[in-house]
């Protein structure tokens, strides 16, 4: 069978962002001869992250914690090398040569038991450069300083099978297949399926969901496992916010205020949420309730309605961020109004006509019941503190809302030691998993949980692979 082969090393890893660099660094420190395939050019979703990798506090209450935010999707052996691997994330980024600085705040849930041991960090890098390029720049230097063969522009179409072992994959690259021998392991790391508009339709509580991440994660991996009976886990889990989505850029931009003076309101104009209350990435669970009395997702879009002081207060996303960094906003959203992304009006009705929501009456009842709450303190129905409630003066502006994505969670099911696991819960021989792409966070996620992820799952994975007895 040797001479069916193109190429032979040890390790396959498929997907060059965080958890791919990891997990060959680690299976290169164990001993293995590495080859990454990677379809575009590196990075993922780690290049493009704004802040923190997660690094808990080793034991019994980081356990705890994870415990309570998966709601019962997790094995008690995953959750305990979850927070082993984990655990050492900045231990790992001192050896390749990095500083990290504690990046608060800390747990995204602090009112469940055990979150104290959630600790999030960032790896020190360049003036004006974002936490996730800070990451990616180390790890993308250790692979080179290993000399760890990469394949660019390179696809895995299919995992190769001899008897039950996964023993290599067929690539593609220019048109050419070739055919390379994994003698330890693979190790799947492709990311999740956040462009993969089937998948969404199939697998998510509400649609459409627009994405901010990285166009590249199309769930290829999740494919590739499915083909050799991959059980799958977590496919509903999201880390989501609001953003906006505009003609022209095929991702979205991230709802961030700098103001208060601001509400959301569903399609019939009414308020449904404490908009200062939300917790950044479960903002699709806010919006993903289905109308049964219209038979839609009302919710889906949302409006954000806000007045001309917040306007000139900041832009209304995050500048920099995401797959759309290098897109300017403008400081007062001018620009945005011109390119009529923001729709104005002097008042609720040509405000909401505007946007073409369904009940330009019902938003003017809203507003002017914001505006009472504003002037009392008191936001009876929604629990909004006195802080956040401020009054609108001046011209009004809106533009939709809808879920983005900033990672799915869903994929391949893995054990404790980051072998994926066939419909029967048995391991498939040789053939791994880390990172994004079948990720533990199966209900709630912590913030920093996908890079921290990525680093331990990756070194795991990579350490297990490269263990593992050669093929003869």
């Amino acid at each position: 069978m040797s001479d069916a082969w193109d190429e032979e090393t040890d390790v396959v890893v498929l997907g060059y962002g965080g958890a791919g660099a990891a997990a060959a660094i680690s299976a290169h420190d164990t001993g293995a001869k590495v080859v990454i395939v990677e379809k575009n050019q590196g990075g993922g979703n780690t290049r493009l992250a704004t802040l923190t990798f997660l690094c808990p506090i080793k034991g019994q209450t980081a356990k705890k914690h994870i415990r309570a935010l998966s709601f019962g999707t997790l094995e008690e052996e995953t959750i305990d090398a979850f927070v082993q691997w984990s655990s050492k994330n900045v231990g790992f980024i001192r050896e390749l040569g990095g500083e990290t600085e504690v990046c608060p705040p800390g747990p995204t849930f602090p009112n469940l038991p055990g979150s104290e041991a959630m600790v999030r960090y960032r790896v020190k890098g360049k003036e004006g450069e974002l936490g996730g390029e800070s990451l990616w720049r180390l790890l993308s230097q250790n692979v080179e300083q290993r000399n760890i063969q990469v394949y660019w522009q390179t696809t895995a179409k299919r995992l190769l099978r001899f008897g039950d072992e996964i023993v290599g994959v067929e690539t593609e690259h220019g048109g050419r297949r070739l055919k390379v021998r994994a003698r330890r392991g693979i190790i799947l790391s492709t990311g999740g399926f956040e462009y993969n508009e089937v998948m969404k339709r199939d697998y998510f509580s509400g649609y459409p969901i627009y994405s901010f991440g990285h166009g590249g994660n199309q769930g290829d991996g999740l494919k590739l496992a499915q083909d050799v009976g991959a059980e799958l886990w977590h496919m509903k889990a999201l880390a989501a916010p609001l953003g906006y989505k505009f003609p022209g850029y095929d991702a979205a931009f991230i709802m961030w205020m700098s103001a208060h003076g601001f509400i959301i309101v569903d399609q019939q104009g009414r308020r449904f949420c404490n908009e200062t209350g939300l917790e950044k990435y479960s903002m699709w669970m806010e919006v993903a309730r289905f109308d049964m009395g219209g038979l839609r997702f009302s919710r889906i879009p949302s409006y954000l309605i806000f007045d001309e002081r917040t306007r000139l207060s900041g832009p209304i996303t995050r500048a920099g961020h995401g797959a759309n960094r290098g897109y300017k906003w403008s400081d007062d959203n001018s620009e945005e109004i011109r390119r009529g992304w923001i729709v104005s009006g002097r008042d609720a009705e040509e405000l909401a006509c505007g946007l073409g929501m369904d009940s330009a009456p019902q938003l003017g009842k809203t507003l002017t019941a914001y505006q009472k709450s504003c002037r009392t303190g008191k936001d009876k129905e929604f629990g909004r503190s006195e802080e956040t409630l401020v009054e609108f003066r001046g011209r009004l502006y809106g533009v939709p809302l809808w879920p983005c994505l900033l990672n799915t969670q869903g994929g391949p099911k893995r054990n404790a030691r980051g072998q994926i696991l066939d419909v029967w819960g048995s391991p498939i021989k040789r053939l791994y998993g880390a990172g994004e792409l079948g990720s533990i966070w199966g209900f709630l996620y912590q913030s920093g949980g996908n890079l921290g992820e990525c680093l331990a799952s990756g070194r795991m994975a990579g350490h297990h692979a490269a263990s593992e007895t050669p093929l003869a």
